[in-house]
């Protein structure tokens, strides 16, 4: 999959992701927000700002194909679904009022 993207974008992902002038950014949530001309990000840890990251609705929406598919094909390997938040807390606050 790796060559693949490769092909299509020009990035060496290997020497990106080994790069130390490249910032490495976690993130266990995010909030999204949306202007007349582009939309942006805010990647959170525990509920923290941690950086914002802005986008044309054109790039914005071939990152979604791009992640949506990248998420199909791990759960079709693993034979495992992938949980979103919201069915996580759904479950964890069904369980909380039993």
């Amino acid at each position: 999959m790796e060559e693949i993207h490769e092909q299509e974008t020009g990035v060496d992902i290997i020497k990106a992701i080994s790069s130390e002038e490249i910032p490495k950014i976690y993130a266990n949530g995010f909030a999204n927000f949306q202007g007349n001309a582009d939309m942006g990000i805010i990647f959170q840890i525990n509920g923290k700002p941690n950086v914002v990251v802005n986008m044309s609705f054109t790039l914005a929406k071939t990152l979604a194909e791009k992640i949506g598919q990248m998420i199909i094909d791990f759960e079709e390997t693993t034979e495992t679904e992938i949980m979103t938040t919201s069915v996580v807390d759904e479950k964890i606050h069904k369980k909380a009022k039993n």
